[in-house]
């Protein structure tokens, strides 16, 4: 948190019930309209915030500690440790047996007073914010962004960080803002219907941006128009003179189109129409690159990206990104050049040279049936290789359409020219036998049911000049093959 805050604003935020007053607010004279204030450890009146956490192990002196409830821990539990490491207060739901004397503020959701409390903190700033969803290439697309709007507005961005795109991952970017920030770039996760309506109520994002309709999530949701219903919430959210950033390739263009609340609309894609179209492909050893023809307000420009990393399929992020950036008034050129520096999370098709002179293609985050391919794309046609190997994990979240999901990749492995095929789950079994039936040589068709055990396989068979890939579902942990 950047600018600090009077606990008086956080239980107007939050309608939050103080307990275990300590004396009148400083500077009232009339008693009834005093606003509770708690004393600090020296016993004088400690009366702003500087700081919101939800972690008790890095509380700090002046920080308002958020008790959240999880599956594995409750907050509730360390308010001991966070007072005695300095905490002003902290947001409850209950007061736990021991804490009845500390300086409590009393909501009946804290997860909820968390985004009530982080949107009053947003509205003190003029920031724009660009909220970014979508079932593939949210987090890339959103590193994207940030970089080339960098290009034009320099130290004057700000972003959501690693996986913080969720109902708690939000608001904690929101309290990162302050008076330098013009931008804000948003990343917004869902895994069911209205909870990307629930962050942009938060956030409030003058532009939203979709990536793509795809297959994730699938298992919550049923189809993937509800999938797309569920992405456009955000559309939804948007002001009237705000701005969607859509995917005029995508099946699903026109019901997103729809949903839009905003009366402007950009699009991007290789479709004829769209005001940025990727129009040349270049897949060097080291690079991706592309022209994109941008087409806005009357005036044509092309200009030729370059990334420092592999894959066709991230060229429409970047193409997503330079239309955001120039439709916000960065120049063209500038928002294309600033990509050339782009540095994606880890585990996102990050290629490693390995000691023992192989190669590896560590996209271990995540997967689904769209981005499986696209990894699998990479390593079969653009890095050059003396073997190649596909290390890959169950696809998650897929509910209904699992089996015919994983029994339509395997047939599509079966055709490709692969040295080994190492499946990793249980999902995968399904893609085993596509492949075998498909005619993929099962001396070269392995399966193990942990990482460790695939880990060991291939500590055992690479040699130099191979290129592996990983790639899987977050839950498997695919990383774990290298390990060691």
């Amino acid at each position: 948190m950047r600018r600090a805050m009077h606990l008086s604003e956080v239980i107007q935020a939050t309608g939050a019930k103080p307990l275990n007053l300590a004396l009148t607010a400083a500077g009232h004279t009339r008693p009834c309209d005093t606003l509770p204030l708690f004393c600090d450890a020296s016993g004088g009146t400690a009366e702003f915030i500087t700081g919101v956490c939800i972690d008790s192990r890095v509380v700090e002196p002046g920080d308002l500690f958020v008790a959240l409830r999880g599956n594995r821990t409750d907050g509730h539990q360390y308010l001991q440790e966070v007072f005695a490491r300095g905490a002003v207060a902290a947001l409850v739901e209950y007061v736990p047996l021991g804490a009845e004397e500390m300086p409590l503020l009393r909501v009946p959701n804290t997860v909820q007073a968390l985004g009530q409390l982080a949107r009053y903190y947003r509205r003190q700033f003029s920031t724009l914010v660009i909220g970014v969803t979508g079932s593939t290439g949210k987090t890339t697309t959103k590193e994207m962004i940030a970089t080339a709007l960098e290009a034009g507005y320099p130290n004057a961005v700000h972003k959501s960080a690693g996986n913080y795109n969720t109902e708690i991952g939000v608001p904690l970017t929101l309290f990162g803002l302050d008076e330098s920030h013009r931008y804000l770039v948003q990343e917004m996760a869902m895994r069911g219907r209205g909870q990307i309506a629930q962050l942009a109520e938060i956030a409030e994002p003058q532009v939203g941006v979709i990536t793509q309709i795809g297959w994730s999530h699938i298992e919550l949701l049923g189809s993937r128009e509800a999938i797309a219903e569920a992405k456009s919430e955000l559309l939804q959210a948007l002001p009237e003179d705000g701005i969607a950033i859509l995917p005029r390739d995508d099946k699903f263009y026109e019901l997103l189109r729809s949903r839009c609340a905003c009366r402007t609309i950009y699009t991007f894609g290789r479709h004829p129409e769209a005001d940025a179209r990727l129009t040349q492909v270049e897949l060097g050893e080291d690079y991706t690159a592309g022209e994109i023809a941008l087409q806005l307000g009357g005036q044509s420009t092309r200009v030729w990206v370059e990334l420092p990393y592999l894959g066709e399929h991230l060229l429409m992020n970047a193409t997503a990104a330079v239309l955001t950036a120039v439709v916000l008034g960065v120049a063209p050129s500038a928002a294309a050049r600033a990509l050339r520096g782009v540095q994606l999370p880890e585990m996102r098709m990050a290629v490693q040279k390995q000691p023992g002179g192989w190669t590896l293609i560590n996209d271990a985050y995540n997967a689904n049936p769209d981005s499986m391919r696209a990894a699998l794309q990479v390593l079969l046609t653009q890095i050059p290789a003396r073997r190649r190997i596909a290390i890959l994990g169950d696809m998650r979240e897929l509910g209904a359409y699992s089996m015919r999901l994983h029994w339509g990749l395997g047939r599509w492995l079966a055709a490709q020219p692969l040295d080994y095929l190492v499946l990793v789950g249980t999902e995968v079994l399904w893609t085993a036998a596509a492949a075998r039936e498909g005619g993929f040589p099962p001396d070269r068709l392995l399966h193990f049911e942990t990482p460790q055990q695939a880990g060991e396989w291939l500590m055992r068979i690479v040699q130099p000049g191979d290129c592996v890939l990983l790639k899987g579902s977050r839950a498997l942990g695919l990383e774990q093959v290298v390990a060691r």
